[in-house]
């Protein structure tokens, strides 16, 4: 951590009244958890995941419409 780092910690400490770095760091963070519950967080990443299943679930439905359409000339590859 640098100086300027420390000092702009230790002036927010100040200002919140509390005794040390560790008691605002304490209770800035009970706070934030406060407001940003764990069960919210991981309903945005379900959610998250779920939208990307759906698109994966929909790009395997569109190649396999491909592949039931017809045949194909595979490119020729050189090894």
């Amino acid at each position: 951590m640098s100086q300027d780092e420390y000092k702009a910690l230790k002036d927010a400490c100040d200002r919140r009244g509390s005794r040390n770095l560790s008691e605002f760091a304490r209770t800035e963070m009970l706070a934030y958890l406060a407001d940003n519950p764990a069960e919210e967080n991981l309903n945005k990443r379900f959610t998250s995941i779920e939208q990307a299943i759906a698109s994966l679930e929909t790009s395997v439905s569109e190649l396999n419409n491909l592949l039931r359409e017809g045949p194909y000339v595979c490119p020729k590859t050189t090894t």
